[in-house]
């Protein structure tokens, strides 16, 4: 009794404080008017299921429900400022079943319930996903916003290993463009940008990424209609109604590709090499990362054998930056500053920066590991401003502190030594309540050491 008087109890907290988010409005366009009925809570206290009323016509309440589920992480991170619990629950958005009879909401509603319902993505080998891949029509690649050369590398393998294996309606689409670093990729001119309606397809793969939150605009493609698989390297599950391989031991996710070709029984060309090469050291930082393990070289060999010119791929992806990003360098160890005796270094770089300099995205990728880089220093962060009034963290760590466990209540993700997140608050906010928590964990850390 005395447990289920307090789920009964966080199940009302939660309630009341996502009723005055939504009073306040939420910032995403898709949400229209929307009540909280009630809250449940699964007997673990891991999940809070949110049921909502929804208003207007069919199309809106589809749209809201949907804005609902891809705010649901930011959601949870508000919720979870009132809550006194270790673990902030999981915050999963249904349509409420009373009104569902009543307004008679159209099926998909009930196929979205469901799937939001159902258990958590099926694990399945390398030959079993091959085996789902040749069982597809017509395929959807995409990947996460502000891709890195793992995301394209990898996306760019696995088109070729769809074509290998009979399947000629493979749509590339990316939400960002495809970095300037990246572009000699062979096959990165035939990556798309989404458009207006979105092109054919049964089965949907998503690489490098385990849930919809950074897919943005591609995510309202993929509906409960559409098969979903998953391939990545991310620590995380994906979500529910969908299959996929989930391995953080791998350092990259191309190297996941790399073992789809060997279960597929395609062999790999130089110009997927080149592709795959530069997925793997990308993100191992030319396997100087704590990823990199002996099956990463035993890949590198392999995909070495196929006549790479190794020096030319690194010296394009690491050796030239654009003066933009050499103007962004100076102003990150400008503003450098240590926290925890030592043993934190920040740094940030604001919309104003960007903006006055030119820079795009891309630009900012790798700035963070100036803060890392330090002797004595074990935890590295930049801020920065994507747009007005939200805040990009990006963490690098060494063996002290997890960085995803640590950014996963702002909903975040990554790796142990690697992660990131993107909160809808304004950047001296996000640096004011961050900076001293990570102080905190870091002292108490170094404490437990001595």
């Amino acid at each position: 009794m005395k447990s289920k008087g307090r789920a009964v109890r966080v199940a009302e907290l939660i309630r009341e404080e996502i009723a005055k988010l939504l009073n306040k409005g939420v910032k995403d366009p898709r949400i229209g008017f929307v009540s909280v009925m009630s809250v449940t809570m699964s007997p673990d206290l891991r999940y809070a299921n949110v049921y909502v009323s929804l208003y207007g016509d069919d199309k809106a309440r589809k749209s809201s429900l949907i804005g609902l589920q891809h705010s649901a992480g930011w959601v949870r991170r508000e919720v979870g400022r009132y809550l006194r619990m270790r673990v902030t629950p999981e915050i999963r958005f249904f349509p409420d079943d009373t009104l569902d009879t009543v307004y008679h909401l159209e099926e998909v509603f009930e196929q979205i319930h469901e799937e939001q319902r159902s258990s958590p993505m099926i694990r399945l080998t390398l030959e079993e996903i091959v085996a789902e891949l040749r069982s597809a029509n017509a395929l959807l690649l995409t990947t996460h916003a502000n891709p890195d050369g793992d995301a394209v590398g990898s996306l760019l393998g696995m088109r070729y290993l769809l074509n290998a294996i009979g399947k000629d309606q493979v749509h590339c689409v990316m939400v960002d463009p495809v970095p300037r670093i990246y572009r000699s990729l062979p096959g990165a001119r035939q990556i798309l940008a989404p458009g207006d309606e979105a092109p054919q397809f049964d089965t949907a793969v998503l690489i490098d990424i385990s849930s919809f939150e950074r897919l943005e605009s591609v995510a309202d493609w993929i509906g409960p209609d559409k098969r979903l698989i998953v391939i990545d390297h991310h620590l995380g599950e994906g979500p529910g109604g969908s299959v996929g391989f989930i391995d953080p031991s791998y350092a990259a996710t191309g190297e996941i590709v790399v073992e789809l070709f060997h279960a597929a029984g395609v062999e790999i060309p130089q110009e997927v090499a080149y592709c795959l090469y530069v997925a793997q050291i990308t993100d191992t930082g030319a396997y100087r990362f704590s990823n990199t393990n002996p099956r990463s070289h035993r890949i590198a060999a392999e995909l070495l054998e196929t006549g790479l010119d190794v020096a030319a791929i690194s010296g394009a992806v690491f050796d030239v930056m654009s003066r933009k990003k050499a103007e962004l360098i100076k102003r990150v160890l400008e503003r450098m500053e240590f926290g925890a005796d030592g043993r934190l270094a920040w740094s940030h770089v604001t919309k104003a920066d960007t903006e006055e300099i030119g820079a795009v995205n891309e630009d900012l990728d790798g700035l963070v590991n100036f803060t890392r880089n330090i002797e004595g220093v074990w935890t590295g962060a930049l801020f920065s401003e994507p747009s007005r009034g939200e805040t990009k963290v990006s963490l690098r760590s060494d063996n002290h502190l997890n960085a995803a466990d640590f950014l996963a209540s702002y909903g975040g993700g990554g790796h142990a030594a690697a992660a990131g997140a993107t909160i809808s608050m304004p950047m001296d906010k996000v640096m004011g309540e961050m900076l001293p928590r990570l102080e905190e964990v870091l002292k108490h850390i170094e404490n437990e050491e001595q």
